[in-house]
């Protein structure tokens, strides 16, 4: 394919979004709700009817029990919602991409899962785009809204099951917990969350997508790019004018940052490495204003990018010293990370075993695995080639009176 020219790219670099200057203030608006939400349950509790007495009847956690039912109902309140989300996902031909509880997260790529650790210890979350852009809006708002639906259905159950049956104290502690616990999430994710937050909550992507808001354009967007990559397109084959509207967008740093490297990757493929490096330092920029992952992502991505393409080994080795490469997802961009990173230490056994270990963790073969391996073919007689040098050195060494 011919390579596309640098100015194809329409606009080449948007400039970095104005609020993106400034460093993130930390949210509050959650803290005042959850405030407002206990407000209210005391209050429920000590002038409201006695049915409303007894879903918000207090509950001691001061010993192992209270404190378990506690815990327990936090967790299934959780599960509940993101069970919400997944179920209408499946209905409404959803491809799942990941899922995440707590600290272990599982991603889905090309017919292999792969699975990873986080930090986060206190969240849930389904990842999931529509197989197709058939009424594209209205799929998406009913799978965002299944999440509360199934967390007021919840607090429904708990609530009935209070009212209806004779418990001990330990069941009857956890459907307390349990009603009230749905009810609070429910009701705070009622209201959107700030612009600026770094995750939209399920009201705020409500409203987007009920306004088809530019923040909803940039969703379909994001499921447009996506839809290419779980299909397997090579990155050269992706339509110029997707490439044209991604470079166009200037949305929020998560949405920016895959935007952006999926410019830098169609441009590497095209050979035109002069787009492929501004993009690639535009995504580096971009992953200051995202979460860890992202980060180590962006990281990886550019010190990979430093290896092959601009022989600065150095400044590699400083980035990859950052990256926690057993986070990377999925496995075969581990070990094309980690060859790159044993290469920065001159490791050439290491380098060869990890590209060899690269190829063999390809699922399946899909053109935009031909991409993958173009590039490991680059590293690979990049190696040869330092290991060459090594071995001139050494000679030159011997022969020196």
């Amino acid at each position: 394919m011919e390579t596309h020219a640098w100015r194809k790219v329409d606009p080449a670099l948007p400039r970095l979004p104005r609020q993106l200057e400034k460093p993130e203030q930390k949210p509050k608006f959650s803290w005042y709700l959850l405030i407002a939400a206990v407000a209210i349950g005391a209050g429920a509790r000590i002038f409201g009817p006695s049915w409303m007495r007894v879903l918000f009847e207090g509950v001691s956690v001061e010993n192992f029990a209270g404190a378990g039912a506690l815990a327990i109902a936090f967790a299934i309140a959780i599960v509940w919602h993101e069970a919400g989300h997944l179920t209408a996902a499946l209905l409404l031909n959803f491809d799942i991409l990941g899922l995440s509880l707590g600290p272990i997260r599982a991603t889905y790529l090309h017919g292999s899962w792969s699975f990873h650790l986080s930090g986060n210890f206190f969240s849930a979350s389904v990842s999931a785009i529509p197989r197709d852009n058939h009424a594209w809006r209205k799929r998406m708002l009913l799978v965002v809204a299944a999440g509360p639906a199934a967390t007021f259905l919840s607090g429904t159950i708990s609530g009935l099951l209070l009212f209806s049956g004779v418990f001990d104290s330990w069941m009857k502690n956890l459907l307390t917990f349990s009603t009230e616990l749905n009810i609070f999430f429910f009701a705070l994710g009622l209201v959107p969350n700030g612009s600026r937050a770094r995750a939209r909550n399920d009201a705020t992507l409500c409203y987007s997508l009920m306004r088809n808001t530019v923040e909803a354009q940039e969703i379909l967007l994001y499921h447009l790019v996506t839809q290419l990559s779980i299909t397997g397109v090579r990155p050269r084959d992706y339509p110029e004018r997707i490439i044209r509207r991604l470079a166009a967008t200037r949305g929020r740093p998560d949405m920016s940052l895959i935007f952006a490297q999926a410019i830098a990757f169609w441009a590497l493929d095209c050979e035109d490495l002069q787009t492929a490096r501004a993009w690639q330092r535009r995504a580096l920029e971009l992953s200051e204003f995202c979460d860890l992952r992202m980060q180590n992502l962006a990281l990886a991505q550019s010190a990979f990018f430093d290896v092959l393409f601009e022989s600065d080994f150095a400044a590699a080795k400083f980035k990859f010293a950052q990256v926690d490469l057993d986070a990377l997802s999925p496995r075969n961009f581990m070990h094309r990370a980690k060859a790159a990173a044993q290469l920065t230490e001159a490791n050439i056994s290491e380098t060869l075993a990890e590209i060899q270990r690269a190829r063999f963790s390809f699922p399946r073969h899909l053109p935009y695995y031909e991409f993958e391996r173009k590039l490991l073919q680059q590293l690979h007689e990049r190696a040869l080639e330092v290991a060459e040098q090594h071995r001139n050195a050494q000679l030159r060494e011997r022969v020196r009176p």
